[in-house]
């Protein structure tokens, strides 16, 4: 039997209708390898964290995230959303504790926090005024000095 099934084989290879069949069923295995990744069959829905001791709690650090944060385009108009850290505190099953920390975009309330703190800072010290409003400022002297001159 061995003879027969090697035999059958190797007509089988001889056959471009073998080949098309082969070719078909790879190209079947992989856009269905590649549609079953896409979607996220086989990963786990829920973690295995732990217990948590803390909960997400706002750490205070605030940051500006946008399209381009390159220092070449710093000048460039842009929108920009704030950003908040917040951080969880968790012990593992193995009894490790472990901290968490994520980025998130910030409320209106921890916005308007940001802008309140940056006012009292400049009724404060208005020689450290915004660098825009200084030279804001020192155009309008130039043009005052253009004008009567």
């Amino acid at each position: 039997m061995i003879t027969s099934l090697s035999d059958a084989l190797r007509d089988a290879g001889a056959s471009p209708v073998f080949w098309w069949v082969l070719a078909a069923a790879l190209v079947i295995a992989i856009v269905g390898y590649l549609v079953a990744r896409r979607s996220g069959v086989g990963t786990p829905t829920a973690r295995d964290v732990g217990k948590v001791i803390n909960d997400w709690t706002p750490t205070g650090r605030i940051d500006f995230a946008g399209p381009s944060m390159e220092t070449t385009a710093a000048d460039t108009p842009a929108s920009y959303y704030l950003q908040a850290e917040d951080i969880r505190l968790l012990v593992s099953f193995s009894g490790i504790e472990r901290k968490e920390i994520r980025w998130r975009k910030a409320t209106l309330n921890e916005a308007k926090r940001v802008v309140q703190v940056f006012h009292r800072q400049l009724a404060n010290k208005p020689e450290t005024a915004a660098p825009a409003a200084a030279s804001a400022s020192e155009r309008a002297t130039e043009d005052a000095a253009k004008g009567e001159g």
